[in-house]
């Protein structure tokens, strides 16, 4: 595998990919488009990757990336990774990248990508560079009226009492930024905030993910959308056999890795239609309409 990474080549579309980040900050932006892909963690899965380039690419207006490109599948995050900017690159305006909570040296050093680039580099500053260029990645972008993110929806402390967080996309936008880990916890659970049916009046508690993470429930979603007109939410960070849907189809969970899975799932809306397509881990694809 390290025959197929050039070093110089994966810095200099980090670089180039960087210099756009930096011009979109927190927020991508809003876009809309009358076919839209939504592609869930990856996690080193280049054949999903390259599927969804090869297969669907042509056929929709635009392709959502929702956060974890690497960890987890040892070897191939930077060549999952190389394959995304090569594409985001040519096609700026038509591939949107989001960040994950796996984009950061809090998982990297655990789930494999920080060993996977002293593998294949051999330098432990070549590290630093994807550290860096993980901080400028945008949270959030809002597509076709859906709010679109890789975790879910962010709390705060009101005397004691853990309330929404945001109530408007601009609110992202004044996020600190590049972020590393990120430490701002508005950030930092908006990539690994998880929804959760059942809570009832409960708007957020303790996520067994670890100090600083929560589950927030359909009381929360709902305020969310009423303050911001939204639809829904669209995210990734679960996983799932392609996809799970909550809390009356106002949240999709996507995830795009077959091989943590029985699937990887990749969303497909054209207007209000949506298709749910599965790749199976024998190779084979099926196609399911609607939710």
């Amino acid at each position: 595998m390290s025959q197929e990474v050039n070093y110089n080549e994966i810095f200099e579309l980090m670089d180039s990919a960087k210099e756009i980040f930096k011009s979109q900050g927190p927020f991508a932006g809003i876009y809309n488009a009358k076919k839209v892909a939504f592609v869930g963690d990856t996690h080193g899965a280049v054949d999903v990757t390259q599927y969804v380039f090869g297969k669907i690419f042509d056929n929709v207006d635009l392709v959502v990336f929702l956060g974890d490109y690497v960890d987890r599948l040892p070897q191939l995050g930077v060549l999952n990774l190389m394959t995304i900017l090569k594409m985001f690159l040519k096609y700026k305006d038509k591939v949107v990248i989001l960040r994950g909570n796996h984009e950061s040296p809090i998982t990297n050093m655990y789930y494999g990508f920080y060993d996977e680039v002293l593998m294949l580099f051999g330098d432990e500053k070549a590290y630093d560079k994807f550290k860096d260029f993980f901080s400028y990645m945008p949270y959030v972008a809002v597509v076709n009226n859906y709010f679109c993110v890789h975790g879910g929806l962010p709390s705060k402390n009101e005397n004691g009492t853990l309330k929404l967080g945001i109530h408007s996309v601009d609110e992202i936008k004044t996020l600190p930024y590049p972020d590393v880990i990120p430490e701002n916890p508005i950030a930092f659970q908006l990539l690994w905030n998880d929804p959760r049916e059942g809570l009832g009046d409960y708007e957020f508690l303790p996520n067994i993910r670890g100090e600083g993470t929560y589950y927030f429930g359909e009381k929360v979603v709902d305020e969310f959308l009423s303050s911001t007109g939204l639809k829904g939410i669209i995210r990734g960070h679960e996983v799932a056999d392609g996809f799970r849907i909550d809390m009356n189809k106002k949240v999709i969970t996507v995830f795009s890795s077959r091989y943590h899975g029985e699937s990887a799932g990749i969303l497909l809306m054209e207007e209000d239609k949506i298709k749910r397509i599965y790749l199976r881990q024998d190779g084979s694809v099926s196609t399911v309409e609607g939710l």
